[in-house]
């Protein structure tokens, strides 16, 4: 299951004019679609309660800012072991970190904790055999081989090779690309061929 927070119409167009500069076809893989900002990505045992479990953290959460501060690259050692990182970096509209962000996040882990099962950290094993101790316990515990300190909020835009960034980076550098917008719901996203949206959660009015 993805739990994510959706960018404002300005932050989608924006990266609709970066995606034809740098010639991204996100038409192909398997992730999401939708422009997002990943929460959590981890497998639960059971829809009901995590629906449960979100209605009542939604209401416990006033709407707040989010800013973007521009453009920025995802870059992941090889020695990590990712497969699909081997030659190439992730182009990321990246998020300004805030303590609501933060805070967010953080308080949400803690409520579904004893919903997760090992589900994820089983395709990361199989997928990526080269993962750290490390990197494993970090899935087990949040469901990416990134700690929580470690974490970047974000909007993928899409990978590109390594050996092309500086002329994409220098193509879209001069580009106007920091938005705010208000965080007033989250959307609840789950695999059946392909992501598909569940439910949205609106934050409680202020």
């Amino acid at each position: 299951m993805l739990i994510a927070f959706t960018p404002s119409n300005k932050v989608v167009s924006n990266l609709v004019k970066i995606r034809k500069i740098a010639k991204i076809d996100i038409k192909k893989g398997s992730g999401l679609k939708i422009p997002h900002i990943t929460i959590i990505d981890n497998s639960f045992l059971d829809i009901e309660k995590v629906d449960m479990e979100l209605k009542r953290f939604a209401k416990s959460f006033k709407p707040f800012s989010a800013k973007i501060k521009g453009i920025g690259l995802f870059v992941v050692k090889n020695s990590i072991g990712l497969k699909k990182y081997k030659q190439k970096d992730s182009l990321i509209y990246l998020v300004k970190n805030n303590n609501s962000l933060i805070k967010f996040r953080e308080e949400l882990l803690k409520k579904l904790d004893y919903l997760k099962t090992d589900d994820r950290l089983k395709q990361f094993m199989e997928e990526n055999p080269k993962l750290s101790n490390r990197n494993l316990m970090n899935i087990k515990k949040y469901g990416s081989p990134f700690g929580l300190k470690e974490w970047k909020f974000h909007t993928t835009i899409g990978l590109i090779p390594r050996k092309k960034k500086e002329e994409i980076m220098e193509k879209i550098k001069k580009l106007n690309l920091q938005e705010n917008w208000e965080i007033d719901h989250f959307s609840l996203f789950v695999r059946k061929d392909g992501w598909v949206l569940f439910k949205k959660y609106y934050l409680k009015s202020r």
